[in-house]
């Protein structure tokens, strides 16, 4: 797959050998022969190892891409490890001697800044302006903007990412058309119009109207960023005792106590989905993809998700998947001007292939160029929206409070959605209560 490598033990009888030469050339003076240079190490490839994550490695091909940088680049050999456990790299990190260059993927919401206070990867503006690799001039502004600010930490940016999800609605154009709808619902109010259109004409059918996948983000965080213009407090959580917020929570318990779908609102969701009983689905914009692999492309359309009121809210709950720079590394100008050749802007072919893989590329002139006028492409065009209503959210606040503040809210909203005692207004306090303790307690930054 790769240029021939060494294995261990001819690497290890390779640098006996290399550095015995160095030692012998040294005690006479002048200038290497030609015919030693390679024996003393000059001319040596550099192995630049990028540690990914294998699900990105199934969906999209870096393999392939490290392949063409290969060929192209006689003095480097850019190395894929596909591993979802860091640990080595940790270790190293604390040892100081780093063997990865590139490390990914890192998804902002849940460990870009843990990535940085830890030491993990380092900014990357200056490797970036300085790249000779075609699209790196355009790189940064090319990107859309928010996606930018997403990959970004004080003014730094930290990651490229070479994908965004966002939240949206996914739906069953077919199954709506049967009952006359023939468009997506744009409002909360249209949204529980159609469903509950859905439901009382298709009585005898086992398809729930509706459903969400049971996260924060993906549930009530998304509404909460459909229903006002601030959806984050100044304590780096969401604005739980905020106007919008408590017409979400509302809004949501709706929804699941008049049975528009599953129990509690996504109990039991995958498989009713992959079933094709769900007519529609509030999910990561590749739900919508995933539904057409299974049930035809013709079946499933990818919508923004609807807003409390027509045009309210700051769009979407978004993240962009990417790659960073890992801090002494061996190699990091190395790094990041293959991150630009594999997944930058004049990479055509692989933005195709993001495309392709469902994924929502970050850079307009893919849209432009590719979405907007490839007819082959034609599918995809629901893109559009995605990143039109991509480019007015507001980025998730830069700290690591999601994984608590979603394991309170699950915890929260069954309780909620179980005991009709409880009214919003207590769920969202009981939910800020206990994030705040675990904040403080934890002393999370």
């Amino acid at each position: 797959m790769f240029h021939s490598n060494l294995s261990r033990r001819q690497f290890l009888k390779s640098s006996v050998f290399t550095i015995s030469s160095v030692m012998l050339s040294a005690c006479a003076p002048g200038i290497v022969p030609a015919d030693e240079k390679q024996v003393s190490g000059i001319g040596e490839k550099k192995q630049v190892r990028i540690m990914l994550s294998s699900w990105a490695v199934n969906e999209v091909p870096f393999d392939q891409m490290a392949q063409e940088y290969n060929v192209k680049h006689d003095d480097i050999e850019i190395k894929i490890d596909s591993s979802d456990d860091n640990t080595k790299l940790i270790a190293q990190l604390a040892s100081g001697k780093v063997e990865w260059s590139g490390y990914g993927i890192i998804s902002p919401f849940l460990d870009l800044i843990t990535n940085i206070s830890s030491g993990v990867i380092q900014p990357m503006d200056d490797l970036i302006a300085v790249s000779t690799e075609e699209g790196a001039k355009t790189l940064k502004e090319d990107m859309i903007a928010s996606i930018r600010a997403d990959a970004s930490y004080e003014e730094q940016m930290y990651i490229i990412p070479y994908s965004f999800e966002n939240v949206s609605f996914n739906w069953r154009n077919d199954m709506f058309g049967e009952v006359g709808i023939k468009t997506p619902p744009t409002t909360w109010d249209e949204w529980y119009t159609t469903v509950t259109l859905f439901k009382e004409k298709r009585a005898d059918a086992d398809a729930f109207p509706t459903s969400f996948v049971g996260f924060l983000w993906t549930d009530v965080g998304a509404l909460i960023t459909a229903a006002t213009d601030k959806p984050y407090g100044d304590n780096g959580l969401l604005d739980w005792l905020s106007t919008g917020a408590i017409d979400a929570l509302s809004f949501f318990r709706k929804l699941i106590s008049e049975e528009l779908t599953p129990f509690h609102g996504f109990d039991g969701w995958l498989e009713s989905f992959q079933r094709g009983k769900i007519a529609s689905l509030q999910a990561q914009s590749s739900r919508g993809v995933w539904g057409q692999n299974l049930h035809g492309k013709d079946k499933w359309t990818t919508s923004p998700i609807p807003t409390k009121k027509a045009g309210s809210g700051a769009g979407t709950v978004y993240w962009g998947n990417g790659l960073g720079v890992v801090n002494q590394s061996p190699y990091p100008q190395e790094a990041v001007d293959f991150f630009i050749y594999a997944f930058g802007p004049a990479n055509i072919n692989f933005q195709k292939a993001v495309i392709q893989s469902g994924k929502t590329p970050v850079f307009n002139s893919s849209y432009d160029s590719i979405i907007a006028t490839d007819p082959s492409f034609a599918d995809f065009q629901w893109m559009i929206h995605m990143r039109d209503d991509v480019a007015r959210s507001i980025p998730v606040p830069r700290n690591t409070f999601y994984g608590l503040q979603n394991s309170v809210y699950r915890k929260r909203i069954v309780e909620f959605l179980d005991d009709s005692t409880i009214s919003a207004e207590q769920c969202a306090e009981n939910i800020l209560n206990d994030a705040t303790a675990r904040i403080e307690k934890q002393k999370v930054k």
